[in-house]
């Protein structure tokens, strides 16, 4: 085995290190026809279902996020390419605001 593959082998792990850091725990209720999706693709994909459900979550809010729509207000806030550009009159900057307060909360 090359060292570039070891190198490979620990950035992995590092990888796999650092988001187990940054997993937390939280109670949620399941319908049980999803429980029994989950159980399903974890059995099938070997997997943990909690792994399963972290990465669907993973996913869908990633989706809900870039799905949030733009909504252009009045005040250009810059310039591109002789075009100006609109400040969000939208829910997006509520929700990047709430997103921060959330992922810092001040105790």
């Amino acid at each position: 085995m090359s060292n570039r593959r070891f190198g490979q082998i620990l950035d992995q792990w590092e990888e796999q290190r650092q988001q187990k850091r940054e997993h937390v725990t939280t109670p949620v209720a399941v319908a049980k026809r999803d429980l029994a999706r989950l159980q399903a693709l974890a059995e099938v994909y070997d997997q943990p279902v909690e792994s399963i459900m972290t990465d669907l979550l993973h996913a869908a809010l990633a989706e809900v996020e870039s799905s949030i729509p733009y909504v252009p207000g009045t005040k250009v806030i810059r310039v591109e390419d002789g075009e100006p550009c609109y400040e969000d009159d939208g829910k997006m900057p509520d929700y990047l605001d709430a997103r921060h307060r959330a992922a810092h909360p001040k105790n």
